[in-house]
């Protein structure tokens, strides 16, 4: 019963950092676009005016996505769809799978530099570590690559737990390189409405895939 209470706490601690995250983001997000009066300002006319700034705007959100995989316990979907209101569909996808594959990339280095610390702060405790490790126990190329390629699966936490699994650094690179293009462009097909639209045969689309 104390494990399981331990184990509860340690889930609504987390539950709490990431509303909290989340909120201060898209507050920060809302007041930004306040001061600056993109609030009044149509869809179009904020993407051109972000794109006009130049370097700065795309590199901040690169910023984000790669640290919203290492250290910042933000859902990627948050990211990815602020993205495409800023920049478009197209440029979000880009921004999201250079950030997110840096950050694929460096929380695995971690892993494998630190150890089992790092990885331990990152799943909530050794005995979480240990709970992954021995699900994927002799099976972890095929597992891990499917649990990337699905959202049901906290893939940011799986990225450092596959670095103290018996895995290669290039069948990871090589999972990220083709699950993180997967899950970034399913996220902008289904949840950003630009591409396939809320109403209409868009909705029916939509239904389709969720029943799929």
């Amino acid at each position: 019963m104390k494990k399981i209470s331990e184990e509860a706490k340690t889930s609504i601690k987390k539950l709490i950092i990431s509303v909290v995250a989340i909120g201060l983001f898209l507050g920060g997000v809302y007041l930004i676009f306040y001061f600056l009066g993109w609030t009044k300002i149509s869809q179009e006319q904020l993407q051109e005016y972000v794109r006009s700034t130049g370097a700065i705007a795309p590199l901040v959100f690169i910023l984000i996505s790669f640290l919203q995989v290492t250290f910042v316990p933000i859902p990627g979907a948050v990211t990815i769809l602020a993205g495409s209101y800023v920049f478009g569909a197209g440029y979000s996808f880009l921004y999201s799978y250079i950030g997110m594959m840096i950050g694929s990339i460096v929380a695995y280095l971690l892993g494998k530099l630190i150890g089992k610390p790092y990885v331990n702060w990152i799943t909530g405790g050794q005995d979480k570590t240990d709970e992954w490790i021995a699900k994927m126990k002799g099976k972890e190329n095929v597992l891990l690559f499917f649990m990337f390629l699905f959202p049901f699966f906290p893939d940011d936490l799986l990225c450092s737990v596959a670095a103290v699994l018996p895995i290669k650094w290039y069948g990871f690179l090589g999972m990220q390189i083709i699950t993180r293009a997967t899950s970034i462009g399913a996220t902008l097909l289904i949840m950003s409405g630009e591409i396939i639209p809320f109403y209409g045969w868009g909705s029916w689309v939509l239904g389709g895939i969720a029943i799929i």
